[in-house]
């Protein structure tokens, strides 16, 4: 069971942050649980009755006992460094107090949906029990695609390209700021990231993709493809 937490004394917040959960988990084979806390003081009393979540969503700017106790209370009392905390917040000044509870994400309201998903799937990521997904936005709709089924990523102007099994798809961002698994992706080119699943041949200066492209290798890349490359081939011995 993925449990998660909800804490935040806007209660539409709430629903908003407990739909999109909701939402994320309709396509994963995960069973989960959802809390819903509006005070410091119901979560912690909760945490103190031993129970335990995955997740929490924490608002900072809870009245009395507030996010940042929360979290303090969490990690030094509790002495609990699993649970992944997400803070939510309408500010963006408190970096200093948040880099000793180690948060896995920093939220800044509103919220968008991308948001939720990509923090829900690095806490599902890490604990090892999640298909892995890009989260993006493109023409302002919020969208959730497996990698497994992402051929190669290309750059063009201030976009990155989605080549898939099934179409294309595009969305703002530089491929330098993408956050992909290493294990199954590289870099082959400046505007070339590509899944090593659907290489049919790499050469020296190029590589032969199964939908019959073929993309160049750079030259300053080509050393750590290689070396990529005999990695590859030594794990599936």
């Amino acid at each position: 069971m993925f449990k998660v937490a909800i804490c935040d004394d806007n209660k539409t917040i709430c629903i908003e942050i407990g739909r999109e959960i909701e939402e994320f988990f309709s396509t994963e084979n995960v069973n989960y649980e959802i809390d819903v806390f509006f005070t410091g003081e119901e979560l912690i009393t909760n945490l103190k009755e031993r129970e335990k979540y995955d997740l929490i969503f924490l608002d900072i700017e809870l009245d009395m006992i507030n996010g940042i106790m929360v979290g303090q209370f969490i990690r030094e009392e509790l002495l609990d460094d699993n649970t992944q905390i997400a803070f939510i917040s309408a500010k963006t000044s408190y970096a200093l107090e948040l880099f000793q509870i180690r948060p896995i994400h920093f939220l800044v309201k509103p919220i968008a949906k991308s948001q939720i998903f990509n923090v829900l799937a690095k806490t599902l990521e890490l604990q090892g029990r999640q298909t892995k997904f890009l989260c993006y936005k493109s023409q302002r709709t919020e969208k959730k695609i497996p990698y497994k089924d992402i051929l190669y990523f290309s750059s063009e102007g201030k976009k990155i390209l989605l080549h898939m099994r099934e179409g294309e798809d595009n969305f703002y961002g530089k491929l330098c700021d993408l956050t992909i698994p290493s294990a199954d992706f590289i870099c082959i080119h400046k505007s070339f990231i590509i899944n090593r699943n659907y290489v049919v041949q790499f050469k020296f200066d190029r590589v032969l993709l199964s939908n019959a492209e073929e993309l160049p290798i750079s030259r300053v890349y080509r050393k750590n493809v290689r070396k990529q490359l005999s990695l590859w081939q030594r794990e599936e011995l």
